[in-house]
Protein backbone atom coordinates (compact mmCIF):
# COMPACT_ATOMS: atom_id res chain seq x y z
CA UNK A 1 0.00 0.00 0.00
CA UNK A 2 1.30 3.32 -0.94
CA UNK A 3 1.72 6.58 1.44
CA UNK A 4 -0.75 9.73 0.11
CA UNK A 5 1.45 11.89 -0.75
CA UNK A 6 1.47 15.34 1.79
CA UNK A 7 -0.30 18.52 0.72
CA UNK A 8 1.01 21.35 1.15
CA UNK A 9 -1.24 22.29 3.88
CA UNK A 10 -0.49 19.19 5.73
CA UNK A 11 3.61 20.12 5.48
CA UNK A 12 2.69 23.54 6.59
CA UNK A 13 0.67 22.63 9.22
CA UNK A 14 3.35 22.67 12.05
CA UNK A 15 4.27 25.81 10.70
CA UNK A 16 1.03 27.23 11.33
CA UNK A 17 0.78 26.33 14.79
CA UNK A 18 3.66 27.71 15.85
CA UNK A 19 3.91 30.86 13.66
CA UNK A 20 -0.24 31.63 14.90
CA UNK A 21 1.40 30.47 18.55
CA UNK A 22 4.58 32.81 18.47
CA UNK A 23 1.95 35.65 17.49
CA UNK A 24 -0.29 34.55 20.81
CA UNK A 25 2.81 35.04 23.13
CA UNK A 26 3.91 38.48 21.47
CA UNK A 27 0.11 39.55 22.54
CA UNK A 28 0.32 37.89 26.13
CA UNK A 29 4.02 39.28 26.60
CA UNK A 30 2.66 43.11 27.49
CA UNK A 31 0.24 41.58 30.21
CA UNK A 32 3.23 39.29 31.60
CA UNK A 33 5.21 42.58 32.05
CA UNK A 34 2.22 44.35 33.56
CA UNK A 35 2.10 41.68 36.11
CA UNK A 36 5.92 42.13 37.40
CA UNK A 37 5.87 45.97 36.90
CA UNK A 38 4.58 48.88 37.00
CA UNK A 39 6.60 50.27 33.88
CA UNK A 40 4.14 49.15 31.47
CA UNK A 41 0.28 50.22 31.45
CA UNK A 42 -1.98 48.83 28.57
CA UNK A 43 -5.58 48.91 28.46
CA UNK A 44 -8.35 46.66 26.91
CA UNK A 45 -8.20 48.96 23.94
CA UNK A 46 -4.27 48.45 23.45
CA UNK A 47 -4.96 44.60 23.67
CA UNK A 48 -7.87 44.39 21.41
CA UNK A 49 -5.63 46.84 18.62
CA UNK A 50 -2.39 44.37 19.05
CA UNK A 51 -4.40 41.53 18.55
CA UNK A 52 -5.89 42.66 15.39
CA UNK A 53 -2.71 43.77 14.27
CA UNK A 54 -1.43 40.88 14.88
CA UNK A 55 -4.23 38.96 13.71
CA UNK A 56 -3.87 40.75 10.52
CA UNK A 57 -0.45 39.46 10.12
CA UNK A 58 -1.09 36.10 10.68
CA UNK A 59 -3.62 36.00 7.89
CA UNK A 60 -1.44 37.81 5.60
CA UNK A 61 1.00 35.25 6.11
CA UNK A 62 -1.84 32.53 5.51
CA UNK A 63 -2.95 34.38 2.38
CA UNK A 64 0.87 34.63 1.22
CA UNK A 65 1.19 30.91 1.44
CA UNK A 66 -1.96 30.23 -0.18
CA UNK A 67 -1.76 32.76 -3.40
CA UNK A 68 1.78 32.81 -3.62
CA UNK A 69 3.18 31.52 -7.12
CA UNK A 70 6.52 30.65 -5.87
CA UNK A 71 8.85 30.82 -2.84
CA UNK A 72 10.20 34.32 -4.06
CA UNK A 73 6.56 35.79 -4.84
CA UNK A 74 5.69 34.17 -1.10
CA UNK A 75 8.93 35.71 0.60
CA UNK A 76 7.57 39.29 -0.63
CA UNK A 77 4.15 38.79 0.40
CA UNK A 78 5.39 37.92 3.83
CA UNK A 79 7.61 40.42 3.72
CA UNK A 80 5.33 43.06 2.68
CA UNK A 81 2.64 41.77 5.45
CA UNK A 82 5.85 42.34 8.08
CA UNK A 83 5.90 46.11 6.38
CA UNK A 84 2.88 46.52 6.91
CA UNK A 85 2.13 45.26 10.24
CA UNK A 86 6.17 47.04 11.70
CA UNK A 87 4.35 50.78 9.90
CA UNK A 88 1.18 50.50 11.00
CA UNK A 89 2.54 49.68 14.72
CA UNK A 90 5.53 52.39 14.69
CA UNK A 91 2.98 54.61 13.67
CA UNK A 92 -0.03 53.43 16.11
CA UNK A 93 2.83 53.64 19.05
CA UNK A 94 5.05 56.96 18.93
CA UNK A 95 4.03 58.63 15.76
CA UNK A 96 6.24 57.78 12.39
CA UNK A 97 6.67 62.15 12.25
CA UNK A 98 6.22 62.96 15.65
CA UNK A 99 2.66 63.58 17.20
CA UNK A 100 -0.16 64.70 14.67
CA UNK A 101 -2.38 64.49 12.12
CA UNK A 102 0.50 64.34 9.27
CA UNK A 103 0.55 60.53 10.61
CA UNK A 104 -2.62 59.35 9.19
CA UNK A 105 -1.31 59.36 5.95
CA UNK A 106 0.95 56.52 6.80
CA UNK A 107 -2.26 54.34 7.43
CA UNK A 108 -4.10 55.89 4.89
CA UNK A 109 -1.38 55.00 2.40
CA UNK A 110 -0.89 51.26 4.01
CA UNK A 111 -4.99 50.77 3.44
CA UNK A 112 -4.71 51.87 -0.25
CA UNK A 113 -1.85 49.38 -0.79
CA UNK A 114 -4.03 46.39 0.83
CA UNK A 115 -7.18 47.33 -1.19
CA UNK A 116 -4.86 47.34 -4.14
CA UNK A 117 -3.44 43.96 -3.66
CA UNK A 118 -6.57 42.54 -3.45
CA UNK A 119 -7.87 44.41 -6.64
CA UNK A 120 -4.81 42.68 -8.24
CA UNK A 121 -4.86 39.62 -6.99
CA UNK A 122 -1.26 39.45 -5.22
CA UNK A 123 0.29 39.36 -8.69
CA UNK A 124 3.93 39.60 -8.40
CA UNK A 125 4.48 42.65 -11.59
CA UNK A 126 1.36 44.36 -9.64
CA UNK A 127 2.77 43.96 -6.02
CA UNK A 128 6.07 45.36 -7.35
CA UNK A 129 4.62 48.56 -8.35
CA UNK A 130 2.40 48.63 -5.22
CA UNK A 131 6.19 48.34 -3.15
CA UNK A 132 7.03 51.02 -5.38
CA UNK A 133 4.15 53.46 -4.83
CA UNK A 134 4.45 53.13 -0.99
CA UNK A 135 8.31 54.03 -1.04
CA UNK A 136 6.98 56.92 -3.24
CA UNK A 137 4.09 57.81 -1.13
CA UNK A 138 5.88 57.51 2.52
CA UNK A 139 8.86 59.59 1.28
CA UNK A 140 6.02 62.01 -0.30
CA UNK A 141 4.71 62.56 2.90
CA UNK A 142 8.51 62.84 4.57
CA UNK A 143 8.84 65.85 2.60
CA UNK A 144 5.16 67.65 3.12
CA UNK A 145 6.61 67.11 6.56
CA UNK A 146 9.65 68.58 6.00
CA UNK A 147 7.97 71.46 3.77
CA UNK A 148 5.75 72.43 7.41
CA UNK A 149 8.15 72.84 9.19
CA UNK A 150 8.23 68.69 11.01
CA UNK A 151 10.93 67.44 9.17
CA UNK A 152 11.47 63.62 10.77
CA UNK A 153 13.66 61.72 8.35
CA UNK A 154 14.81 59.40 10.28
CA UNK A 155 11.87 56.97 10.79
CA UNK A 156 10.55 58.22 7.41
CA UNK A 157 13.43 56.66 5.67
CA UNK A 158 13.05 53.23 7.68
CA UNK A 159 8.97 52.97 6.57
CA UNK A 160 10.13 53.57 3.27
CA UNK A 161 12.72 51.03 3.32
CA UNK A 162 10.80 48.66 4.83
CA UNK A 163 9.13 48.17 1.21
CA UNK A 164 12.45 47.50 -1.01
CA UNK A 165 12.87 43.97 0.37
CA UNK A 166 9.51 43.31 -0.88
CA UNK A 167 9.73 45.20 -4.16
CA UNK A 168 13.17 43.08 -5.07
CA UNK A 169 11.38 39.94 -3.77
CA UNK A 170 8.92 40.38 -6.50
CA UNK A 171 11.29 41.62 -9.00
CA UNK A 172 12.39 38.39 -9.06
CA UNK A 173 9.33 36.74 -9.11
CA UNK A 174 7.41 38.52 -11.48
CA UNK A 175 6.85 36.43 -14.90
CA UNK A 176 7.31 39.36 -17.67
Amino acid sequence: MTEPIPTRSRLLNGWRIAGWGALLALLTLPAITMALTGEVEWTAGDFVFAAVLLGALGGGVEMAVKVSRSGTHMAGLVMSALAAFLTIWINASVGIIREGPINIAFFAIILAAVAASVIVCFRPRAMLLIAGCIVAAELAVGLFAELTGQPDWGPVVFVAGLWLLPAILFYSARAW
